[in-house]
C-alpha cells in the first residue's frame, strides 16, 4: 500500500505530476498556480515557496481513479462512486486496529519551544477575503478527556502566528464534541495535526463515521495493515508514524478565534474555534508537504465526496424505515447545487396525495446521524419510470410533469445547517419539496417514448470496440 511520498513519486513516475522550480508567493499568487493546475487534474510540486523551509505538494487526489490508484485497487481507471463507497462500507464492517511503534520517519527531526515557527511551512493564503493562510490538507487527532476514544478528522486550520493557529470544527463534528467535554474539565486540551499522512488514512479522516467506528481502524482496513502510530513528543496523543509532519499543540479555550476561508461550495465559510499553541513540529529529514486548494476545486471537493457518502447513507437509512413504500433513493451532495442535499424519491403512486406526505414525513424524519430536515434543502418526488440516480432524468420529470401550483411546496423557517450560509437570523432558510410525479387523469397522455431494448444494449458488441478509460496519471 502507498505511504504518502511513494504515491508522490509514482504520479511524477507515470507523468501526472508538475514541478514548478520558479519562486512564488504562499499569498495568492501559490494558490493560483494551484488552482490552474488542479483544474487540469494535474499533481503539483513547488520547489521554492517564498520565506518556507520545504516544498509544497497538492493535486494528488483530483479525481476518483486517483485514489483507486492510491488505494491500489485492481482497476483504478474504472474507481468511481460505487465502488468508493463500497470499498469504505467494507473498511467500517472491518476495522484493523493500529499498533503504537517507537520508529517513527515523522519524528525525525524534532523542533519544539522558541524554535517553532509555523511560517517556515508553505501554507498558502487562497482568496482575497481569506482570514489568513491556511493548512488544508492535515488530519486533527484528538482524545475525548472521559472514554479516551480517539477522534481523526481533516480541519482546516488557521495560522495566526509564530507558535499560534486555530484549528476548525463544524458544529457536527466529533471535534466540535471534544472541544466542548475538554473545556467543561478545565484541563489543558492536547491536539496534533499529522500532514501528508498515508491515503488510506487521509480517506479514513475525511470519511463521516458513526460513533463506534474508529477511524484509526478503517484506515488500517483501507491499508490492509495496522496504522503504525507514535507517541508525540509534548503530549501523550498517538499520530501516524510515518506521516511527513507532526504539528502537536495545546487547545486555549479562553481565547475564540473568528476566521473566514472561501470554502467547497463556492462561497466564504465563517468559522469560529479555540486558538491552539503549538508545542512541537516534527517532520521527516526531507519533508513534503501536502497542501489542497480550498473552495470549489477538484482535490478539495473530490476528497469531500468520502465525507458525503457517509451523509448519503445517513439520509437513506433515516428515510426507509419511516417510507417504506419508497422504490429507490438518491442524495445529490455536490457543490453545484450548494451546501445541502437535494433527495429524489421514486414511487408507484397510488394517488395523487402521497407525493406531498412523501414529502412532510421524509422533512420530519429523525436522522440516523444528521436530522434530514437540517442538511437537506430540496425532496422530489418522481414516478418510478424516472432514474433518481440521473440529475437530467429527474430535472425532465419537473418540467414536464409538475404543472400546477401545489406541486411545488415551500416549508419557511426551518433550522438549517451552518453550512448554508444564506440562512438568515437564527440560522433559519426555506425548504423545497416538489411533486414531480404524474397526476393519475394525465397518465396516458404523459407516457414517455420508449424504445423497446434500448436500455440493456451493449454498443461495443455492434461496434467491436471497448469504452475508453480514464487515465490516472
Amino acid at each position: 500500500m502507498h505511504d504518502f511520498r511513494s504515491f508522490v513519486r509514482l504520479l511524477e513516475e507515470r507523468g501526472g505530476l508538475d514541478r514548478i522550480a520558479r519562486e512564488v508567493d504562499p499569498r495568492f499568487e501559490q494558490a493560483a498556480v494551484m488552482q490552474k493546475l488542479d483544474q487540469a487534474r494535474r499533481a503539483f510540486l513547488f520547489e521554492q515557496v517564498q520565506g518556507a523551509a520545504y516544498p509544497a505538494v497538492g493535486g494528488l487526489l483530483n479525481t476518483l481513479p486517483r485514489f483507486g490508484l492510491a488505494l491500489q485497487q485492481e482497476n483504478p481507471e474504472d474507481f468511481g462512486d460505487a465502488e468508493f463507497d463500497a470499498l469504505l462500507e467494507a473498511a467500517k464492517a472491518s476495522p484493523i486496529d493500529p499498533v503504537e511503534t517507537t520508529q517513527a520517519v515523522s519524528q525525525e527531526v524534532v523542533i519544539e519551544g522558541d524554535a517553532v515557527d509555523l511560517a517556515t511551512l508553505p501554507v498558502p493564503t487562497f482568496f482575497e477575503l481569506d482570514t489568513g493562510p491556511f493548512i488544508t490538507a492535515a488530519i486533527g487527532i484528538t482524545r475525548h478527556p472521559e472514554n479516551g476514544i480517539y477522534n481523526v478528522g481533516v480541519y482546516r486550520t488557521l495560522i495566526i502566528g509564530k507558535n499560534r493557529c486555530v484549528i476548525n470544527a463544524s458544529s457536527m463534528s466529533d471535534l466540535r464534541r471534544h472541544y466542548a467535554a475538554w473545556e467543561a474539565t478545565g484541563d489543558p486540551m492536547p491536539i496534533a495535526l499529522a500532514i501528508g499522512a498515508d491515503p488510506s488514512m487521509l480517506t479514513a479522516a475525511a470519511c463521516k463515521l458513526p460513533p463506534n467506528v474508529p477511524e484509526f481502524g478503517v484506515g488500517g482496513a483501507l491499508k490492509g495493515a495496522p496504522v503504525e502510530l507514535a507517541k508525540c513528543k509534548t503530549n501523550d496523543l498517538l499520530v501516524p508514524a510515518s506521516a511527513e509532519f507532526i504539528i502537536e499543540g495545546t487547545v486555549d479555550f479562553s481565547e475564540k478565534v473568528e476566521n473566514l476561508l472561501g470554502e467547497f461550495a463556492g462561497q466564504y465559510g465563517p468559522e469560529t474555534a479555540p486558538a491552539t499553541t503549538v508545542t512541537a513540529i516534527t517532520h521527516r529529514r526531507d519533508p513534503l508537504f501536502h497542501t489542497i486548494m480550498a473552495g470549489r476545486n477538484p482535490e478539495h471537493n473530490t476528497l469531500g465526496s468520502v465525507a458525503v457518502y457517509g451523509v448519503q447513507r445517513s439520509i437513506e437509512a433515516s428515510l426507509r424505515p419511516v417510507l417504506p413504500q419508497l422504490k429507490q433513493i438518491h442524495v445529490y451532495l455536490e457543490p453545484g447545487l450548494g451546501t445541502l442535499a437535494h433527495v429524489v424519491l421514486s414511487i408507484d403512486k397510488q394517488n395523487d396525495a402521497e407525493p406531498r406526505q412523501i414529502i412532510d414525513e421524509a422533512f420530519k424524519a429523525g436522522g440516523h446521524i444528521f436530522p434530514v430536515s437540517k442538511i437537506t434543502k430540496r425532496i422530489i418526488v418522481v414516478d418510478d419510470d424516472i432514474d433518481v440516480h440521473k440529475m437530467d432524468d429527474v430535472q425532465w420529470a419537473i418540467w414536464n410533469r409538475a404543472a400546477a401550483a401545489n406541486k411545488f411546496m415551500v416549508i419557511p423557517d426551518v433550522e438549517s445547517w451552518e453550512l448554508e450560509r444564506a440562512a438568515k437570523a437564527g440560522q433559519l432558510s426555506a425548504r423545497i419539496g416538489i411533486d414531480a410525479t404524474m397526476d393519475l387523469e394525465d397518465v396516458d397522455k404523459l407516457v414517455r417514448p420508449i424504445t423497446p431494448g434500448a436500455t440493456d444494449l451493449r454498443l461495443e458488441d455492434y461496434l467491436g470496440t471497448k469504452p475508453g478509460k480514464q487515465s490516472v496519471a
